[in-house]
């Protein structure tokens, strides 16, 4: 991910959202969270559709398929998996 969509404001999840599930056709499942490198067609997501609006929500990533794809049971399960994109850069460098 390249970004995470904080809560509120312009660009955050409530505002962004139900657009971004619209423009990019994404499954119906909650919100989307961020936006990954490729900035479309695919993205993650908190996913309502076992706990209902007031439960935990998994974290899901949705690819050019729309099938929600489970990468965490939470929220703060996908947070302690994050790792900086610096672990990536020397790979970047040799291709």
């Amino acid at each position: 991910m390249d970004v995470i969509m904080g809560i509120g404001y312009e660009e955050g999840i409530d505002a962004q959202s139900a657009e971004l599930i619209s423009e990019w056709d994404y499954p119906n499942v909650g919100v989307v969270l961020g936006v990954t490198p490729m900035a479309g067609p695919d993205t993650v997501m908190l996913d309502y559709s076992e706990s209902g609006p007031d439960g935990e929500p998994a974290v899901v990533y949705v690819g050019e398929d729309r099938i929600p794809r489970r990468v965490a049971d939470s929220f703060g399960e996908f947070i302690d998996g994050l790792v900086s994109c610096e672990v990536y850069e020397d790979e970047d460098d040799d291709q």
